[in-house]
């Protein structure tokens, strides 16, 4: 099991949370709680969520991505994904996500659609 490593960073009206590992029914948790106190901060802004680096993405993972999706909706914060190939991708379009939740090739991609 791959630890999952987060890193935030605030530009401007937008954060950037960077997640590298697996996100599987261990790591899901952490990446619920990471993300809490992303959406704090970002609150009325964007949530850009950095999944180029995941190399797994479990359906523990996928139900934070829908989570957040709906309270981003409730609360006026936009949660844009940044996930441009590999396992990611996969989950994303096999449950149909991909239809819902803002996808991106990149950080700067997402950044820029406003």
């Amino acid at each position: 099991m791959a630890p999952l490593e987060m890193e935030a960073e605030r530009r401007d009206d937008a954060v950037i949370l960077r997640v590298t590992g697996e996100v599987d029914s261990y790591t899901a948790p952490l990446l619920h709680e990471r993300l809490a106190g992303v959406f704090a901060e970002a609150k009325g802004g964007t949530v850009v969520l950095d999944m180029s680096r995941v190399s797994f993405l479990a359906s523990s993972g996928l139900s934070v991505l829908v989570d957040y999706h709906t309270r981003g909706e409730e609360q006026g914060t936009r949660l844009k994904v940044v996930a441009p190939a590999g396992n990611v991708l996969r989950a994303l379009r096999a449950t149909t996500l991909n239809e819902m939740i803002e996808l991106y090739a990149t950080v700067p991609d997402a950044l820029a659609a406003r």
